[in-house]
């Protein structure tokens, strides 16, 4: 699962980033047409194999994981791509099969490339290359070419393309006196959210069944043929702006179906024929839930998603407690700093004999609103740590304990934060003393 640009680990008001490989997805299980009050908060927990931005280095492990098979063990590779909108990924294509394959061909010597293009549409395959009055393949010698041929061909090739992208590259290797033939397909799903098909390939996948609804599943399948030798990757891609982040939370579901048709896990079948995607993810919510490594039921209630709800609503709250109090408890303690060294090097107006003492009597009114704030700081603290007591002795504890450790790492960032902001505060106000 990657996005294409950078945000907080909050992608919006239901999508939290919990870790490397996992995402936490609120729902509701009401129709969006019911009222508010009708509908119920209930919360998936979504593990992949790697989740994160694209120029992160676990992600980008992936991608060179899948490049290092087929290079080294002369492996076809195969990198399914889907995406909810139109979208295409140049820099990605450059990043793997110029960048990366220079890096891995080592004692390989690269004779040439053979890439072809195609787009396919539902019932019929356009070759554009030779639409455009070009030959069907380009042959190449060398990495740099084909660069040239992605930023340059390839985007003009894209302009009058239809359907979904289909590139296939041939790459012949001379290792020693032996050559090799590596071939690498890359599929470019478009506008996912809305294709029914897809999620019929992804749920018959496990049974070894293959629908033959449209054409560019019929050209993918046989990446996932297990007596083939395919090193098959998905990506699931969105930009994260506006119009697409309400797509989001569809857009994960089918990403997560995606994810566990592939693991193996066979999945009730249910007829998709008269139904929207979204139809179907809704009636299918509970299904759609990730199994955690740690023991606990295989399938959640509605009753449970709202129990988990709540508990996700009452880490929120607490954590903020804390987070606000710990604001304050360190801004009053840098007060009390700054205080004491203005009455120490009598620079102060408030700390000048003229004043009468109103300096003291400042600075013991700052000094009782100091231990106030530090009570309330150590009280938030006290809740936090009852609530992590409470959380490991419920039903949800696998599910909760990576959030609440999610939030425990978040505080302690916060915490260096503030200490190190007011400290860099107090050597300021100190130099101007």
């Amino acid at each position: 699962m990657s996005n294409s640009s950078r945000i907080d680990k909050s992608i919006d008001g239901n999508v939290k980033l919990l870790s490397k490989t996992t995402l936490m997805l609120r729902l509701m299980s009401g129709n969006e047409s019911r009222k508010k009050s009708q509908s119920t908060d209930y919360v998936q927990r979504l593990q992949f194999d790697a989740v994160g931005y694209e120029e992160e280095r676990h992600v980008k492990d992936e991608l060179n994981g899948l490049l290092a098979q087929m290079i080294r063990h002369h492996r076809s590779g195969c990198l399914l791509r889907l995406t909810p909108r139109r979208s295409h990924n140049v820099n990605l294509l450059t990043h793997l099969l110029v960048s990366q394959l220079d890096k891995l061909l080592g004692q390989h010597r690269l004779e040439g490339i053979c890439v072809e293009y195609y787009d396919v549409r539902k019932f019929d395959m356009i070759n554009m290359l030779a639409k455009s009055r070009r030959s069907g393949k380009r042959e190449m010698q060398s990495t740099s070419e084909l660069f040239q041929w992605l930023r340059n061909e390839y985007a003009s090739l894209r302009v009058s393309a239809t359907g979904d992208d289909y590139i296939h590259v041939e790459f012949l290797l001379n290792d020693g006196g032996h050559r090799h033939k590596v071939q690498f397909s890359l599929f470019d799903i478009f506008d996912c959210t809305c294709r029914t098909d897809l999620v019929k390939f992804f749920r018959q996948l496990p049974k070894r069944k293959h629908s033959q609804n449209s054409l560019i599943l019929d050209c993918i399948k046989e990446s996932f043929d297990s007596k083939r030798s395919v090193c098959t990757l998905v990506l699931c891609e969105i930009s994260l702006d506006k119009e697409c982040v309400k797509e989001l939370p569809q857009f994960l579901q089918l990403a997560d179906l995606a994810s566990r048709s592939i693991g193996g896990k066979e999945i009730q079948s249910k007829s998709t024929d008269s139904h929207s995607l979204e139809d179907i993810i809704s009636s299918e919510s509970k299904d759609l839930s990730i199994q955690s490594p740690y023991a606990r039921p295989a399938s959640l209630t509605h009753e449970d998603y709202s129990k988990l709800s709540s508990w996700y609503f009452r880490i929120d709250s607490i954590y903020s407690k804390v987070r606000s109090t710990m604001e304050r408890h360190y801004n009053m303690q840098y007060r009390q700093k700054f205080l004491k060294l203005c009455q120490q090097l009598k620079y102060s107006r408030i700390s000048n004999d003229k004043s009468g003492g109103d300096a003291h009597r400042l600075l013991l009114q700052r000094s009782f609103e100091d231990v106030e704030a530090t009570a309330n700081y150590a009280e938030a603290l006290r809740q936090f740590r009852q609530l992590e007591k409470e959380v490991n002795k419920s039903n949800f504890a696998p599910t909760l304990s990576t959030y609440l450790s999610t939030k425990n790492f978040e505080l302690l960032n916060d915490e260096y934060g503030l200490q190190q902001r007011e400290l860099l505060n107090l050597r300021e106000h100190r130099s101007l003393i």
